[in-house]
């Protein structure tokens, strides 16, 4: 904490105000303490001390308050359109009955008159009319293409153009298919943008229009095709059965109300939970308590277990932001390299290959399926193409090392090393000793804003690597260096009250939790490994300090930066919510205490 009262003649002491080697000396006064060697002399070490626990105290009271606040159990609900995507499955409404004319109809809803883009993907011939005029015509033998490419931008077989009456529109789409057809619709807007367009139902029958909806066929069992002109006029005078899709129950994640932190699950599969039971992996090896290792066991053994039904439901049901959905999209290292960490860590401590299938796929992926630089550095689509973002580095390095220790893989090794040393390059501000959040290859510059979590991804990134890697890897002392220039401009950064800010140069920005944890990790690291001198023992108890004020006796953290894009100002930064309990900041705040308790021990051998 910054300030602790003392009690009596006491007065104010500010830790701040307490060199390294003052620091260094009041741990050494609590290993005392903690042997009931109470001296008087050591009074205001031990005020400071009772309102400071032992670091893996404080780890264990957060990693007991997720345990607590884990729910491995699902809800039956109604699917609920996702990310306004347009689902139209002709399939669902007519089964299979070998080659179907069918139809389905619904209003499209806009402000103004307007010229809008669609994109369209479907897996029969198709076509669509809007306002009674044919504006486009399928494939004959398309072959089926969606993916979510980014955070809600989307990669479709075609794009439509489409010019839209202020008003109602009613939109009809045809499909000829034997094969269950079906088809992606949605306006094509920028990643942070809502549509322009609202889908709407034409029947009143629709009473609840999560499906908008309405699917007709032609006598005969659909056998029969009709023209245009028949179609609406048979549409308008109601003579054609109509059929109305209800939302599909789908099984969702549920989240225990009580839980401190309500967005996600901490039982679902994502790069900030990834990193957290990783994390408590660590923590179980270094107090031996085993409930945390059984913790994350579970966790992966839970995930593993349900994944054939979370892929029928992302592929059969379109249900494209449910539950573990991240798994199957696989468009970004966020929902492949990160997430896997806790799969990799429990096969290599119980030597076991309980998850090789999930793990080579999502190592494959870091591979062949993200984008990538001419020169093979790791990239984005966002916000622009092609945009090397710092967070990255943590979503592949951390697994590639591992993945080369469990298969005895030396090109994982060598990729994570090209990785390390191609994002210094691009990101990397020698003047300041830290790495901007992201590199636009559209104009060969870098971001503008020094965001502190980033920086604190490229710290444990490159600290877990030096872990891993081979101390006879060709590029071992190179990633050395590049770890110590890093250390030390993130120390020459460090505020007055200990901790950092969300933009690292900007002390008009908010303190933040999670890059100040991760530091705190990485600098004990580089002490600890001799990289950096033992100086800087003093900046970081001092931050050690400082973080616990955002940290209660219950286990709740406060003052976690949200997930963050990558912004042109810092106003954008500036401006991010903060939640407690945030996943994106407990693994890191864990991975400080275990790392703090580490030092503490080298400090005390070194003396």
């Amino acid at each position: 904490m910054a300030r602790q009262q003392l009690t009596g003649h006491r007065q104010y002491l500010s830790i701040k105000e307490i060199d390294g080697d003052g620091l260094k000396e009041l741990f050494l006064i609590r290993k005392l303490i903690m042997k009931n060697i109470l001296i008087s002399v050591f009074f205001f070490a031990a005020d400071i001390f009772a309102q400071n626990p032992e670091p893996l105290t404080v780890a264990k009271n957060i990693a007991d308050k997720i345990i607590s606040e884990t729910s491995f159990a699902f809800s039956e609900v109604e699917q609920k359109l996702a990310a306004d995507l347009q689902v139209i499955d002709f399939g669902k409404a007519f089964g299979n009955k070998g080659k179907v004319y069918a139809y389905a109809l619904a209003n499209i809803s806009v402000n103004e008159n307007i010229k809008l883009k669609f994109g369209v993907s479907y897996s029969s011939p198709i076509k669509i009319f809007i306002n009674e005029k044919l504006i486009f015509t399928g494939k004959e033998q398309p072959k089926f293409h969606f993916k979510e490419t980014a955070y809600s931008s989307f990669s479709f077989q075609d794009t439509i153009p489409v010019v839209l009456s202020k008003g109602s529109n009613r939109i009809v789409i045809e499909s000829l298919g034997d094969k269950n057809p079906v088809v992606y619709l949605r306006e094509i807007t920028a990643a942070d943008q809502n549509p322009n367009s609202k889908f709407l139902p034409v029947s009143s029958q629709i009473k609840n229009y999560t499906w908008p909806w309405c699917f007709y066929s032609t006598g005969k069992n659909g056998a029969e095709k009709i023209s245009v002109d028949s179609l609406f006029s048979m549409l308008a005078s109601d003579k054609c059965s109509c059929t109305i899709l209800q939302p599909a129950l789908i099984k969702k994640l549920i989240i225990n109300p009580n839980s401190t932190f309500k967005k996600d699950s901490y039982a679902d599969w994502n790069y900030p939970n990834g990193a957290l039971m990783m994390t408590l992996m660590k923590l179980s090896n270094a107090t031996g308590d085993e409930r945390y290792h059984e913790f994350v066991k579970k966790y992966c053994d839970f995930i593993y277990e349900n994944l054939p039904l979370f892929k029928k439901q992302y592929f059969a049901n379109h249900d494209i932001h449910g539950s573990y959905h991240r798994i199957f999209r696989k468009s970004m290292l966020d929902d492949t390299g990160a997430p896997t960490l806790p799969f990799a860590e429990v096969e290599i401590k119980y030597h076991n290959k309980d998850y090789d299938t999930l793990i080579n796929e999502m190592v494959d992926y870091v591979f062949n399926g993200q984008t990538r630089l001419p020169d093979g550095t790791l990239c984005r689509p966002e916000p622009e193409r092609w945009t090397v973002w710092a967070d990255d580095l943590f979503m592949s390095v951390p697994l590639l090392v591992r993945a080369g220790v469990l298969y005895n893989d030396k090109k994982c090794f060598d990729e994570a090393a090209k990785q390390i040393i191609n994002f210094n390059k691009y990101l990397f501000d020698s003047k300041t000793g830290l790495y901007k959040h992201g590199w636009f290859s559209m104009t060969n510059e870098k971001s503008k804003v020094f965001w502190g979590r980033a920086n604190g991804w490229i710290v444990l990134a490159i600290s877990e690597a030096l872990k891993f890697l081979p101390k006879d890897h060709p590029s071992y002392k190179k990633i050395e260096q590049i770890f110590r220039e890093h250390l030390e401009g993130i120390v020459n950064h460090q505020d007055s009250s200990s901790m950092w800010h969300q933009i690292l140069d900007d002390k008009s920005s908010f303190e933040e939790t999670s890059c100040t944890a991760m530091f705190i990790a990485g600098l004990s690291r580089g002490i600890m490994n001799g990289l950096i001198d033992k100086k800087y023992s003093g900046n970081v108890l001092k931050a050690w300090y400082a973080l616990q004020s955002k940290i209660d006796s219950t286990g709740i953290v406060k003052d976690i930066c949200c997930g963050t894009g990558i912004g042109m100002n810092a106003d954008f930064y500036k401006s991010r919510e903060r939640f407690n309990n945030d996943p994106r900041g407990l693994g890191a705040v864990i991975t400080a205490a275990i790392e703090i308790n580490e030092l503490e021990k080298f400090l005390n051998e070194s003396k």
